[in-house]
């Protein structure tokens, strides 16, 4: 290394993105429609969508094989989708007591037990960056959806969507994104009138967007400067993180 090498430009790799949101709200769906994907799966949610998919996965162990087969196998997937992450949780929590003989992810006290699968949680990304250095794949991790309380240190704490994973392990994956959409109908508000001639306020919901930057009401984040919310298609939002609705 010398000052030769210094860049002022980074170099573009192929993003790291956390897809969640509703269930049935077309997350797999979404992924599906990314450049040559194929599935690893934790949970049985294909349903009818025809993709490329290795066999369900029913320990953390078997994941990170699927993992290793991507990263030392010649093959020509350009995507690989975790589908989904609330689904490998539990899986590396049972690894975590096979291997420390306990008979749940609570025995080792308050909280050791969550700490301690941090371990498992950065060899599993360690493999997601191999194949995105290595192989040069996007990687898609699914979750789902929870409401819970966040606790503000400026202001009162309010409720809003997050990732449906422990909290230790959400922030490792957040750390590791790139990107954070949250997939969710468009909401907005009519007047009706109601009984007695009473105009009220009613909720609509409209198509399917994924929100890319963070509001009170959900998580997210992007490293690509995207604007608060983009079409729910992978074409849209890969066009924006290349800045080409900017004419760049």
């Amino acid at each position: 290394m010398s000052l030769a090498d210094i860049r002022t430009k980074s170099r573009q790799r192929p993003p790291r993105l956390v897809l969640y949101g509703g269930a049935g709200i077309g997350k797999t769906t979404f992924g599906a429609s990314m450049p040559d994907p194929i599935f690893i799966l934790t949970e049985d949610g294909m349903g009818t969508i025809d993709a490329p998919q290795f066999d369900l996965c029913k320990s953390f162990n078997e994941v990170m094989g699927c993992l290793n087969d991507l990263a030392d196998e010649s093959h020509d997937y350009k995507t690989v989708i975790i589908d989904s992450l609330d689904w490998l949780e539990p899986l590396i929590w049972q690894q975590a007591c096979e291997d420390n003989g306990w008979r749940s992810i609570e025995q080792p006290g308050f909280g050791k037990g969550y700490v301690e699968v941090l371990r498992y949680w950065r060899q599993y990304i360690e493999l997601l960056n191999k194949l995105r250095e290595e192989k040069n794949m996007i990687t898609l991790q699914i979750a789902h959806n929870q409401i819970k309380r966040f606790e503000s240190p400026e202001i009162e704490g309010y409720d809003r969507h997050e990732l449906k994973l422990h909290r230790k392990a959400a922030d490792l994956i957040l750390e590791h994104s790139d990107c954070c959409f949250f997939a969710n109908y468009k909401l907005g508000t009519v007047k009706v009138q109601g009984k007695g001639g009473n105009m009220t306020t009613k909720a609509v919901s409209g198509d399917v967007v994924a929100y890319c930057r963070e509001k009170p009401a959900y998580l997210a984040k992007n490293r690509y400067a995207l604007p608060d919310q983009l079409p729910f298609s992978w074409p849209e939002i890969r066009k924006a993180m290349l800045g080409e609705e900017k004419g760049e």
